[in-house]
């Protein structure tokens, strides 16, 4: 086997081959975003539920998610964009560990948390591990999800107070 093979194959290369094409591609991605005049803000779950009251808070245990259906955060909207391509340089290290844990064994990493909110899933804690996977191509992720259900009627009394002012 050459050096070269064993240089693509060694999980850490290939980690940082991800971690690099995954922070240019974002930055470009960003970029035009910006110039279109479009944003790729990850959407915050506080804002979605916007005042509503949670009144269910419902542990649906480990489920496979679509992906797709992974469109914002819990709170963290500043260290990745909207396909979870990262932002910032200071989410390097803990992405290339994730990424070589990933890529050598996913078994070993605990699912993440997720919140299910009207049909969209909002990270809690496994923010690296979403990013990392849609860059690895995964199209599923097995995830502990909860379901916060809101009171419809604290919604519907807003937007008639909307309406009136």
């Amino acid at each position: 086997m050459s050096f070269d093979n064993r240089m693509h194959r060694d999980p850490d290369v290939r980690a940082l081959e991800l971690y690099n094409n995954a922070y240019y591609g974002g930055l470009f991605r960003r970029i035009v975003a910006r110039l279109l005049g479009r944003s790729r803000r990850l959407q915050v779950l506080s804002e979605v539920i916007n005042g509503r009251a949670i009144i269910t808070r419902k542990q649906l245990g480990l489920r496979t998610v679509r992906l797709s259906d992974v469109q914002g955060t819990v709170m963290r909207p500043d260290q990745f964009d909207i396909e979870f391509y990262p932002m910032t340089r200071t989410t390097r290290d803990r992405w290339l560990s994730v990424a070589s844990g990933m890529i050598a064994d996913y078994s070993a990493l605990p699912a993440p948390e997720f919140v299910l909110f009207e049909d969209a899933y909002f990270v809690e804690d496994g923010h690296h591990r979403v990013s990392v996977a849609r860059r690895l191509g995964y199209l599923f992720l097995d995830a502990n999800v909860t379901e916060w259900i809101a009171d419809q009627n604290a919604s519907d009394e807003a937007s008639a107070n909307d309406e009136m002012n």
